[in-house]
């Protein structure tokens, strides 16, 4: 398997993980002790740098097309380039949620949360739309 597609799966576990323990992290902050809010944020964090390390060793495997992103219109380039924009905001979002907010039920973090929603429903457009390249590239399907 080339690793490009291992990179793949490190993205899509991560990503799904960052997803559930962003939203337990959400409704923690709601219905939970803040003990089990911080837990649940801690988690989201440490998944996070792993997702964050993810994301860099792809973007250097793509960066040829990243840079071409701009000179080369279409639908499919204009959904990746939201989807780094969206990343951006996220992280930037994440990082000042946790430089500031060190308890739930925060303006940070709820904007940081609807940022998050935002971006994970673009992977999943962008992920649904890559899935044969995915699956051959994986060995999933035969060639």
């Amino acid at each position: 398997m080339k690793p490009i597609f291992k990179t793949d799966i490190a993205l899509v576990v991560l990503g799904m993980a960052s997803l559930i323990s962003g939203i337990t992290t959400h409704i923690a902050g709601h219905y939970s002790s803040p003990t089990a809010w911080q837990y649940a944020s801690w988690t989201h964090g440490i998944i996070n740098i792993g997702l964050l390390i993810a994301t860099c060793i792809h973007i250097k495997q793509h960066w040829g097309w990243f840079k071409g992103l701009i000179k080369r219109p279409s639908f499919m380039k204009k959904i990746a380039f939201f989807i780094t924009l969206s990343f951006i905001a996220t992280l930037l979002s994440g990082i000042i949620t946790l430089s500031f907010s060190q308890t739930p039920n925060t303006h940070a973090g709820l904007v940081h949360f609807f940022i998050g929603i935002l971006f994970s429903a673009l992977v999943i457009i962008h992920f649904c739309s890559r899935w044969k390249i995915f699956a051959k590239g994986i060995g999933l399907k035969k060639q």
